[in-house]
């Protein structure tokens, strides 16, 4: 048995019109507002290659700091496993060994 309604739920009715464009109302996404802060400025990548720049002295660096490089070192250990057959650049190595000896001697202290 079927059954019909007087009312067609699909056709759109005069009063979910929007006002500007026409369309439905019930179907529009809300309007969000732009941001009042202004965007962060862009830092550096996430890896640290073997051509960057390297502080050549790790105690004068925050904690934060520190980590941060740590963490750049090892995205660029990451992606030298996954794309070089060789393995990672020895720099980078060497890098990752004076960070762990930082971190370590901060542990420590």
């Amino acid at each position: 048995m079927t059954t019909t309604s007087p009312y067609d739920h699909t056709a759109p009715r005069a009063h979910d019109a929007h006002p500007v464009h026409g369309a439905s109302l019930a179907h529009s996404a809300p309007v969000l507002a732009a941001p009042m802060t202004p965007a962060p400025l862009r830092t550096a990548g996430s890896h640290l290659g073997p051509g960057e720049d390297f502080p050549e002295d790790l105690t004068g660096l925050g904690m934060a700091e520190l980590q941060v490089l740590h963490s750049r070192i090892t995205r660029q250990l990451d992606h030298d496993w996954l794309t070089d057959p060789d393995g990672p650049h020895c720099c980078t190595m060497d890098r990752r060994q004076e960070l762990l000896a930082e971190l370590d001697a901060r542990d420590t202290a």
